[in-house]
């Protein structure tokens, strides 16, 4: 019996180191199927912007307009002076009354040169309160009260394209109206501008 023994357990002892001495030829092509199961890795990298977009459901994108300088429509819409007016994309908080918190932004920059570009913002020395903004039938009324700060001729189609623009992102308004103090902005532009 205890040959028996012998001869079951050794025997099987000894196998086992031969396949230990085959292991180490497995360990590399182990080593080898681990790098495609890194590619997979990346997926999750590229989903992530979808994340983030849907991770901010508080919050929505509004456009704010200034002026590229004399580029002579280059940059957007030509107004006048040769200056283009140009959309800056904004992420706010979610309102139902996005046209007032989109002009509450717009007062809230009080940089003349906007961003990386330098987009001249001809409302920054302006000190305006937003009184009313309504909307009636694709007509935007906006009521403002305050003063203008001119920096010469040129400003006053900058103020108004500023202004207009801003109301005329949004597909509900087809025309816009602007009062400063009462007056229709044309009108007070105007006599700024002297």
């Amino acid at each position: 019996e205890p040959t028996s023994l012998l001869v079951s357990t050794p025997t099987r002892i000894v196998l086992p180191t031969v396949t230990a001495a085959s292991l180490p030829t497995q360990v590399p092509t182990a080593t080898r199927a681990v790098v495609p199961t890194q590619a997979p890795t990346t997926a999750p990298t590229i989903a992530s912007p979808t994340r983030t977009r849907t991770a901010t459901p508080g919050t929505m994108k509004i456009k704010l307009f200034f002026v590229a300088l004399e580029d002579n429509g280059k940059s957007g819409k030509q107004i006048g002076c040769n200056d283009s007016i140009v959309a800056v994309t904004r992420t706010i908080p979610a309102t139902t009354a996005p046209l007032t918190a989109a002009l509450k932004e717009l007062f809230s920059i009080r940089e003349r040169n906007y961003g990386q570009a330098g987009l001249y913002n001809a409302l920054a020395p302006a000190n305006l309160k937003l009184d009313s903004a309504s909307l009636i039938d694709g007509k935007a009324t906006i009521n403002l009260s305050g003063t203008l700060e001119l920096g010469g001729v040129c400003d006053a189609p900058r103020v108004e394209a500023q202004l207009k623009e801003l109301a005329l992102q949004f597909s509900t308004v087809k025309q816009v109206s602007v009062f400063l103090n009462g007056i229709p902005l044309e009108k007070a532009l105007s006599g700024k501008s002297n």
